[in-house]
């Protein structure tokens, strides 16, 4: 544990000096028109590996239900480029070493500001499976997974193409709460409850190409993806949700799922004894594919345009900061999160660290409730669980686990607030 305090602690060290340039936006630089390129690479281990998620699992891997991927998308205004990454892994390791030298958030960073794209104007979110490899023990996976998605970047920057964006939000209430209280108000154990909240908006961004053809679906949703046990690896939901999105656009059209602040839910996956049951593998297509109808229904409609600046073009901008947040064992000291903001046209990406529970995010978005927004955590490096205040009192796996004090959680809306609030000024 001392050697993780002390690693996590050079590693917001080295963030700290990449990012103390808070917000990056080019004022009075011409913009050009909107250019946006993509990448997508499957990063399934090619040896069975031991997998991440499910403190049982000791045995390796069996094989794989379903490819895991990585994929990137790369905005460019001519002024300005921000990097998108979405990865089917438990976590971005913090702290994991490779031969290649740095962590994996330092080199993914690194290879974005080979291709032009600042530390702050990266965000990376990992789709959070319970059925990814490790990164510990598996040989050169490490190394592997590291060449590739930093790959992606020079690949997404080859594809730039003009494009133009909208956003809309649709629904969807394949979640639930795994929060259930007793009579006294303690939390009882990782039950279903559907008394307590679960967040229904799915955000939806496409990016189109200036003949009408959609060539990305980027979509979000708050909930673990913990469908499926066992000894395959697989993206879970996230998977099959990418699959219903891609079969309605047709050939030529990438979907992306961004993990939202879904640290205290799960898929509705329940047994007739109240508790979550562990597969098969059909529901968890069944649940994927009830996200993917959403995401497609909820583009049925003529969306609303992405806004433009005065010029014609689309304002990009980003915001990263360090934020201390109390501990939960000596509130003196700090446990100290990144948050990021990406602003793309009027659209507001906020990013967290960890595994925020979902009444965190629904407080950001009722501060925020007249701006359109992904709310979305497990962003750039893992850290711990974060409750919402009110959890406190009844205990948990959550509140257990966590190294945040109950504040934690008025700090991370107002600095949410804050952030997105001065990218919004921006013109």
């Amino acid at each position: 544990m001392e050697m993780e305090n002390s690693l996590m602690s050079v590693a917001v060290l080295v963030l700290v000096l990449c990012l103390s340039a808070a917000a990056c936006h080019a004022q009075g630089a011409e913009t050009e028109p909107l250019r946006v390129g993509m990448a997508r690479v499957e990063i399934t281990p090619q040896e069975l590996a031991y997998m991440a998620g499910f403190a049982g699992r000791k045995e390796r891997s069996t094989g794989a239900y379903k490819d895991i991927t990585a994929s990137c998308l790369v905005f460019d205004n001519g002024v300005m480029r921000l990097g998108l990454m979405a990865v089917d892994v438990l976590f971005i390791d913090r702290y994991y070493k490779t031969d290649l030298g740095p962590v994996q958030l330092t080199a993914i960073r690194k290879a974005a500001e080979a291709v032009g794209i600042a530390p702050e104007r990266m965000m990376i979110n990992a789709s959070h499976t319970h059925c990814g490899p490790k990164f510990e023990d598996n040989g050169d996976y490490p190394e592997v997974f590291i060449e590739k998605v930093c790959g992606l970047l020079e690949a997404a920057v080859a594809d730039l193409q003009p494009a133009r964006l909208d956003y809309t939000v649709g629904t969807c209430s394949m979640a639930i709460n795994r929060r259930r209280t007793n009579e006294e108000g303690k939390c009882t154990g990782m039950r279903p409850t559907p008394l307590k909240p679960i967040d229904m908006e799915v955000p939806v961004m496409r990016v189109v190409s200036p003949e009408g053809q959609a060539r990305a679906i980027i979509f979000g949703y708050a909930c673990h993806p913990s469908t499926m046990g066992g000894l395959e690896i697989g993206p879970d939901y996230p998977g099959f949700a990418r699959d219903w999105v891609e079969a309605a656009y047709g050939e030529g059209c990438m979907a992306t799922f961004l993990q939202g602040c879904g640290g205290d839910i799960k898929p509705r996956n329940v047994s007739g004894t109240s508790r979550f049951r562990s597969g098969p593998l059909e529901a968890v297509e069944e649940l994927g594919h009830e996200l993917g109808r959403a995401v497609v229904t909820a583009t049925c409609v003529p969306l609303e345009p992405m806004a433009a600046a005065a010029d014609g073009g689309v304002p990009l901008a980003a915001t990263s900061q360090i934020v201390p947040l109390p501990s939960k064992k000596d509130p003196s000291k700090p446990y100290p999160i990144e948050m990021q903001v990406l602003r793309i046209g009027d659209v507001y990406i906020v990013g967290m660290n960890g595994e925020i529970c979902v009444e965190i995010g629904l407080h950001i978005k009722r501060e925020l409730a007249d701006l359109k927004l992904f709310v979305i955590g497990y962003c750039n490096q893992r850290v711990s669980y974060i409750p919402a205040a009110s959890s406190y009192p009844e205990g948990g796996y959550e509140v257990n686990c966590t190294r945040v004090a109950p504040t934690g959680e008025d700090m991370i809306v107002a600095k949410a607030v804050e952030m997105t609030r001065s990218l919004a000024t921006l013109k």
